[in-house]
C-alpha cells in the first residue's frame, strides 16, 4: 500500500486515505464511519460494505502499525449512503469534489 495521505476538515475531521497496487482510492474506514456518525465502525463496516470493498491494511499509527480497515470507493459511498446524518450529503460533497480529485492528481504525478 502507499503511503498514507491525510485529509483534514473542520467538519469531518481527519480522514487518512491510501491507494491500492492499482493506484485506487482507499479510505480509513473508522475515520469515515466517525465522519458519518457511526456509533460502531465495524459494525457499519460489516452491514452496509461488501466483503471486496474492505481490505486490512498495516497502518502507521501513534502506537506503531496497526490493522486497520479500508474501504473503496464503492464501500466509502455505502458507508455515506447507509448514514443517517444530514451532514452525509455535504461529506459526499466534500469528498467528492476535494479529497478524491486531490488523491487522483497527485496519482498523476507518480
Amino acid at each position: 500500500m502507499n503511503e498514507i495521505q491525510i485529509f483534514n476538515s473542520t467538519q469531518f475531521g481527519e480522514i487518512r486515505t491510501a491507494t491500492d497496487d492499482n493506484n485506487e482510492p482507499l479510505f480509513c474506514a473508522a475515520d469515515v464511519c466517525k465522519a458519518l456518525g457511526y456509533a460502531k465502525p465495524q459494525n457499519a463496516v460489516s452491514q452496509h460494505v461488501d466483503a471486496p470493498d474492505a481490505l486490512k491494511r498495516g497502518t502507521p499509527t501513534q502506537g506503531g502499525i496497526q490493522q486497520m480497515t479500508f474501504v473503496n470507493e464503492s464501500g466509502l459511498y455505502s458507508l455515506i449512503f447507509g448514514s443517517k446524518l444530514e451532514s452525509a450529503k455535504q461529506f459526499k460533497r466534500w469528498v467528492t469534489s476535494e479529497v478524491l480529485p486531490e488523491i487522483r492528481k497527485k496519482n498523476e504525478l507518480l
